[in-house]
């Protein structure tokens, strides 16, 4: 996991709203403060019944919250109509009180990650994702932000952050990790995208999927919010669902049109280094575990659960 380079408290949090919110939104600072999740590069405190404080905790994840505060309106506005509420920032606060870069609060969207939900009930999660992802996927504009790690060809994802095959290997063997190499390997062979770039989520995982009574309610931190090739986007089929499941997901994502016939390889490579990082960077929050193990048994069966 990278390095934490600040920590907020819930002291420092609350002063900063109480110098920074505008007289709207007056009425949170008083709500209800305390620490939520953290991940690799925020940390998220709950702000009463209906907000959030979004805060990185590391320099490098500053540009990905300025990214997020400016385009997850724009990007995600396709997903109102069906229902799938996204965290679009309602104020962006300034460095104070000791803390160092911008943060931003966020609405509260209701739901449980569907990394918690049992996988033999995800099977309408998944026509809800890729009507979701075939949504968002529509061309973005000249000035949609680029991301070196989401998005790219797949050799130039291999050159900005090589992975560790290592260190997979001491997580899977060596025969698994062969077997993600080679699921690599077919990625970089396949044609790259050619169409104009869409816009893309830039990760969603199972932490980042939200569910109310096994449907699809909330997309979740858009810090890698970008312009790309879709695949990076449709690699969350393999993190997420069982193989019935995923041929749903891909019939539907199919169906649109929108995509050329090597997104394929192309998205299983790009699940396949997605299993790599995060098996070379244990203890990251939320627990990623049985996401990679789940993964790592989709794209190669045989390796088992």
């Amino acid at each position: 996991m990278p390095e934490i380079e600040v920590q907020p408290t819930v002291a420092q949090v609350r002063r900063l709203l109480q110098e920074q919110l505008p007289e709207e939104f007056r009425g949170l600072v008083e709500r209800p403060l305390s620490p939520g999740a953290q991940g690799w590069d925020n940390a998220l405190f709950r702000l009463g019944p209906a907000h959030a404080v979004r805060l990185p905790v590391r320099r490098a994840a500053v540009p990905c919250l300025l990214h997020e505060a400016r385009w997850t309106a724009v990007a995600g506005a396709p997903l109102a109509a069906l229902g799938i509420a996204v965290p679009r920032p309602v104020f962006r606060g300034r460095p104070a009180a000791g803390y160092p870069w911008p943060w931003t609060v966020v609405p509260w969207i209701e739901g449980e990650a569907v990394a918690t939900l049992p996988l033999g009930r995800r099977g309408r999660l998944a026509e809800d994702l890729a009507r979701a992802l075939t949504s968002l996927h529509r061309p973005a504009p000249g000035n949609a932000p680029r991301n070196p790690y989401r998005g790219v060809p797949i050799d130039a994802r291999l050159r900005a952050a090589p992975p560790s095959w290592p260190a997979t290997a001491a997580v899977f063997g060596a025969r698994r990790t062969g077997r993600l190499r080679g699921i690599v390997e077919d990625g970089l062979r396949a044609a790259p995208w050619s169409r104009p770039p869409v816009w893309l989520h830039g990760d969603p995982h199972p932490w980042n999927l939200l569910h109310r009574g096994g449907r699809l309610a909330g997309l979740i931190d858009f810090g890698d919010v970008c312009a790309g090739d879709p695949a990076s986007d449709l690699a969350g089929a393999w993190l997420a669902f069982d193989a019935d499941q995923r041929s749903g997901f891909r019939a539907l994502v199919e169906s649109t049109g929108r995509y050329d016939d090597d997104v394929w390889p192309r998205a299983a490579a790009w699940a396949a280094l997605y299993v790599a990082a995060l098996a070379a960077n244990p203890g990251a929050g939320p627990d990623f575990d049985a996401v990679v193990r789940h993964a790592v048994a989709q794209l190669d069966p045989s390796a088992g659960a």
